[in-house]
């Protein structure tokens, strides 16, 4: 996701940080990468995908996206070389290809065939497809440029063309083969499937792609992607010399560093329930206001996150980050934890005995489970009954979190744009059952439309303040993004504007 502002490492002491560490680490490998990711993907067509690593891994190896963004977040050239809307509305977009440029099983890239993917990923019905909801046609100018018509506004098409599973372009032959794409890949990437290598749930490897035409990115002979789904598994791996690259946890952290791994972390995301049903349709409760409300004084933040993630985590109620667009210095701390206050607030919305709760829980981050938990003790102190389901993988999750409440979310609202974090919670995966506030629907509005840098920010300042006072989510810590990474693996960059680094940046020290 697109950072706010600022190129600096951020680090953390109780094991995390940049120190030098004690323990002796073998060096990176020089010819073979290897990535623990927590979950499998539920295929390997990118169009069924998610943006935000683990998810990416297995697609932004063997598929190149249009536009790509340095680790600074300025974007660069990818499989487009210019790009860029016509006249002054947001509404007209133009993209010149590379021209040469070959998919993984021969085919060419064409305007014919980027207009074609990019329909794909509009019908497909991937948890991003809403992010291409907004393009009315699509015109084929000559063989290599292209024009995309919006029904609406929309300054984040870039961004939307350079992410995993939006942006990435799928071959005229994978499109025709499409039962193919979720077991091989037809990309224009740095690299390709090995299915003979591969075993589906487990392992997952990838060769050099010898058709890609920028030979200076490929920088492994091999890169392997290990789904190890517990953290001290994960740390064993590590310490075996069988992985080099991880997200890490709070728990594992100071015992990554002592085993001489590099333990980084930047501010990141917010542990949150995004409450799904907000007019009460499954639960009448949560309907009311003054529901939501006492959800949020029932909650004592700070001692979830010291429980959970240490020193990586503080206490939030506020929908986004300090130092980060929206944010209103002071708004935060609004809802102090008071059982007493909680509970009265039920009983003047009439469930003075309580309610339940029926919840599910994202997989794509980390330590969701553990917060719903945690969540659930804490609304049992106010008279709500939690219950929680946790999907048997990304594909049972897709499939049925809209039936559900709410969702335990690690969701980087601190760091995603006020027009993505909208979209998504407006109009988007975010709002499955489709409520609206008229209100917060004008704000945003108001905000992207804006003529200036100013005065869209105090646009975004007030649609948080007024997401914030409907309580349609209920933040409950801000948390750090941890990652591991083996001594000599260069190219990790984590930072405020590269909080998912793109595994195909990584080398090999000299």
């Amino acid at each position: 996701m697109v950072g706010a502002a600022g190129l600096a490492l951020l680090t953390t002491a109780c094991g995390g940080g940049n120190d030098a560490s004690s323990g002796t680490a073998t060096a990176q490998n020089s010819t073979t990468l290897t990535v623990a990711s927590a979950i499998a993907p539920n295929s390997l067509n990118p169009a069924l995908g998610g943006s935000a690593d683990p998810q990416q891994y297995f697609f932004e190896l063997a598929y190149d996206t249009l536009i790509r963004q340095d680790p600074s977040g300025k974007y660069t050239p990818a499989l487009a070389t210019k790009w860029g809307f016509v006249g002054s509305d947001s509404k007209t977009f133009d993209i010149t290809l590379r021209s040469g440029v070959k998919f993984n099983d021969g085919s060419a890239l064409t305007a014919e065939g980027v207009k074609k993917s990019l329909q794909y990923y509009a019908k497909a019905g991937g948890p991003l497809a809403a992010n291409l909801a907004p393009v009315s046609s699509i015109d084929v100018v000559s063989a290599l440029k292209l024009r995309i018509h919006l029904k609406t506004s929309d300054p984040l098409l870039p961004f939307y063309l350079s992410r995993p599973t939006t942006g990435e372009i799928i071959s005229p032959i994978g499109l025709n083969k499409k039962d193919e794409l979720g077991t091989t890949t037809h990309g224009a990437g740095p690299y390709m499937i090995d299915a003979s290598a591969t075993v589906s749930g487990q392992t997952y490897t990838y060769v050099p792609n010898p058709t890609y035409y920028d030979k200076s990115r490929v920088h492994w002979k091999k890169v392997v992607v290990k789904v190890i789904k517990d953290e001290n598994t994960t740390l064993s791996a590590f310490r075996s010399g069988e992985v080099d690259y991880a997200l890490g946890e709070s728990t594992t952290a100071k015992a990554a560093k002592s085993a001489g791994l590099q333990v980084l972390s930047n501010p990141y995301s917010i542990m949150q329930l995004m409450i799904q049903d907000r007019a009460g349709t499954m639960v009448k409760a949560l309907g009311d206001l003054r529901v939501r409300q006492a959800m949020m004084y029932g909650i004592n933040r700070d001692s979830i996150a010291k429980a959970l993630y240490g020193s990586y985590a503080k206490g939030w109620d506020y929908p986004v980050l300090p130092n980060t667009s929206g944010y209103t210095e002071g708004s935060a701390g609004k809802y102090p934890y008071d059982v007493d206050k909680a509970k009265k607030l039920l009983a003047e919305a009439g469930y003075p005995n309580g309610f339940t709760l029926p919840i599910t829980v994202n997989l794509t981050g980390v330590g969701e489970s553990q917060a719903a938990e945690a969540f659930a003790a804490e609304m049992a102190n106010i008279g709500i009954d939690v219950k929680i389901t946790v999907p048997a993988n990304v594909n049972e999750l897709f499939s049925t979190y809209s039936k559900y409440a709410g969702m335990m979310f690690d969701y980087g609202a601190g760091i995603a744009p006020p027009y993505a974090q909208g979209n998504d919670l407006l109009f988007s995966w975010g709002n499955p059952l489709k409520v609206s506030d008229k209100q917060l629907d004008t704000l945003y509005g108001q905000a992207a439309s804006a003529p200036t840098a100013e005065q869209q920010e105090q646009g975004w300042q007030k649609f948080e303040q007024r997401l914030s006072d409907l309580s349609w989510t209920i933040p409950m810590v801000s948390m750090e993004k941890i990652v591991y990474v083996r001594p000599g693996l260069k190219g990790v960059d984590l930072s405020t504007t590269n909080l998912t680094p793109d595994l195909t940046n990584f080398y090999a020290a000299k």
